[in-house]
């Protein structure tokens, strides 16, 4: 029953109306129901939800899609960028006997590859599965956030498709799509702590279930059993130091993932419930002591 997790195990404490200030922070009373629904699961030894942990997977995973197909989609974008002829005259020779190409056959030529430029962008970037959710621009405002100012400004508005534009477009695709396989690298990393700290509270919690079982036992026993569960405890806050100190590196953690969420940060949100779980526990073991001496 909810009623045999003591609120304080949380430490959680009435600050205003509205919020509850934690170890990590103020929260939302929305979050107090959820975390005793998780409480409750845990409490009667059914180690099967870390709810804000198992989000945050998904949120992980879902921008992980989007950010590989904007990747692909900057890749491809250059390609097709380098394989337009800008069609300066100094960049072909006419061949012997042929006249070169007069001015007005080149300035359209110009016009047509940067036409076909425009297309690619739309065809490519703008055509991700989640570009109007996410962005919902025009290609000038998207050209000019991706690309910069200039390039940007100038793949909307230019007239021609000169060799020096090429050049710039091609680039500043290729850095766009670096920057998101490096940002891919970091939402693996992401997806690898969530998965570690999972694991490490799924483990501890399972062992603690064990420990405050039939405590019909010797005190010798049942004081091995407490000191065990004050170790399992120290396990759990070293999970919450690790997690702590990782979401202070804004470099680190993709926060914005979590804007949505009703607590300061999955991790953390879960490890405070299983630590509550874990000490009402040690609890439970510590009456038995008392009642067994």
């Amino acid at each position: 029953m909810i009623s045999t997790v003591p609120a304080t195990v949380m430490g959680v404490t009435e600050a205003s109306a509205g919020l509850f200030d934690t170890p990590w922070g103020p929260v939302t009373t929305s979050l107090l129901p959820k975390l005793a629904f998780v409480l409750t699961l845990w409490a009667v030894g059914t180690v099967a939800a870390f709810s804000y942990i198992a989000a945050a997977r998904d949120a992980c995973r879902e921008e992980r899609h989007r950010i590989a197909a904007e990747l692909a989609a900057f890749e491809q974008f250059g390609t097709r960028v380098r394989s337009l002829s800008p069609g300066s005259p100094s960049s072909t020779a006419a061949p012997a006997g042929v006249a070169p190409p007069v001015e007005g056959a080149v300035a359209d030529s110009q016009h047509d590859s940067l036409d076909a430029a425009r297309r690619a962008y739309r065809d490519t970037v703008m055509s991700v599965n989640h570009f109007a959710e996410d962005y919902d621009e025009t290609l000038s405002e998207h050209a000019r956030a991706e690309l910069g100012p200039d390039a940007g400004g100038a793949l909307a508005e230019a007239s021609d498709l000169t060799p020096g534009l090429q050049e710039v477009l091609a680039g500043r695709a290729d850095a766009a799509a670096r920057e998101r396989r490096e940002f891919l690298g970091r939402l693996d990393e992401e997806t690898e702590s969530l998965e570690s700290a999972e694991r490490r509270l799924a483990g501890l919690l399972a062992e603690s279930v064990d420990l405050a079982t039939d405590l019909d036992a010797s005190f010798g026993d049942l004081e091995a059993r407490w000191r065990r569960l004050e170790t399992l405890e120290s396990h759990v806050e070293e999970v919450v130091t690790e997690r702590t100190a990782r979401v202070s590196d804004i470099t680190a953690v993709p926060t914005y993932l979590y804007d949505e969420f009703p607590v300061p940060d999955p991790v953390l949100a879960d490890a405070s419930a299983a630590l509550g779980v874990v000490r009402e526990r040690r609890e439970r073991v510590t009456d038995a002591l008392t009642r067994s001496n």
